[in-house]
């Protein structure tokens, strides 16, 4: 065992934005043994998302994963290797990379050979997950031991800052100048999701937000058309493919099954706490399909690197320092919604 020690901030128990006593504390812990196909890195720009917070405040609901404390969120971040396994052949000391919300698999089984290793059944989450009895840690911590395999080179074009949040559950499906795509929810996810549409060079690009406070500035992202929900849908369909990526309580997804053209696809991103209600006519009678997307395989990660490095898809960020109590106001401006569009801890090494 190591007697070093890494530090990051951790939640001790369920987050509550008004109770300063469940906040993040300062936390060391020391690190399990590094692993032959493992990289350690020091971590300098790390995204806060939506799920960190869901995992934080442990609400539980449809599809999530409970925590366990303490738990260190962070699972898109960025920064330079300063350990490497001796099995690892490929990643070098200094190298800059990033890593996603996984950090493991298996690398044998039948997905993980066909580059969908994501969805590998004994893949190990960045943090909150489990290996060789370890609770995974992410990347509000100075450093972290990931897989090799799960560490993707980073573009030199690219910022640190700029390319954490770029580690979100896209996977570019066969779209281009012929496609038409709806985006749902314009925040983290949408906001990609619309510059996306137009480096794919999408023909029609349809924002739908719950009211129009973003119209200009999802033009500015590459919208070609906006639509505030406060105002209705249309009844007529607009687009082949639509992601969704942010929902409420109140969202009918039988409508905005009515915005996808006959034999369209809808490609969820968001995962409300409630299960949703569709009607199976709102599928079958249009020969809709509906899929669902968690994160990018490594490579396809390091596709959606390449794409955003020559055609200038970038994260719009708000950044802030590595002290414990600007990273508290960051989750609390997030659970807030002041997000515009991601908030990024910014700064190497020890917190």
């Amino acid at each position: 065992m190591t007697a070093e020690h890494f530090v990051g901030y951790a939640g001790l128990q369920p987050y509550q934005k008004d109770d300063q006593s469940t906040h993040l504390q300062r936390y060391s812990f020391q690190p399990r043994e590094l692993d032959e196909d493992e990289v350690e890195v020091v971590v300098s720009a790390c995204g806060i998302c939506g799920s960190d917070i869901h995992q934080l405040t442990n609400v539980g609901g449809v599809g999530w994963k409970r925590a366990t404390y303490p738990i260190i969120p962070g699972h898109e971040f960025v920064g330079r290797i300063s350990a490497v396994g001796k099995a690892v052949t490929n990643l070098h000391i200094g190298d800059r990379v990033g890593v996603s919300p996984v950090c493991r698999s298996c690398g044998t089984c039948e997905l993980c050979q066909n580059a969908r290793g994501q969805y590998c059944s004994k893949r190990v989450t960045t943090y909150n997950g489990l290996y060789k009895g370890f609770q995974t840690f992410g990347g509000y911590a100075d450093r972290v031991r990931v897989q090799a395999d799960w560490a993707v080179k980073i573009p030199g074009n690219i910022s640190d800052e700029e390319s954490a949040p770029l580690y979100t559950p896209f996977k570019l499906l066969d779209i281009g100048s012929e496609t038409s795509i709806g985006v749902v929810g314009i925040g983290g996810l949408g906001h990609m999701a619309l510059q996306w549409g137009r480096a794919k060079q999408c023909h029609k690009i349809v924002a739908i937000s719950s009211t129009n406070a973003k119209a200009d500035e999802a033009v500015k992202l590459g919208a070609t058309e906006f639509i505030s929900l406060q105002e209705g849908l249309p009844s007529s369909s607009l687009v082949d493919v639509l992601f969704v990526c942010g929902t409420g309580p109140s969202t009918s997804w039988s409508e905005l099954m009515g915005l996808v053209h006959v034999g369209g696809k809808v490609v969820v991103l968001d995962i409300p706490e409630q299960p949703i209600s569709i009607p199976p006519s709102a599928l079958v009678h249009r020969q809709i399909s509906m899929v669902g997307t968690y994160v990018g395989s490594n490579s396809d990660i390091h596709d959606m690197l390449q794409l955003a490095s020559q055609t200038g898809v970038r994260p719009w960020i708000q950044k802030v320092g590595k002290s414990l109590e600007e990273v508290n106001q960051g989750v609390l401006d997030l659970i807030a919604g002041k997000a515009h569009y991601r908030i990024v801890i910014c700064g190497e090494g020890r917190v």
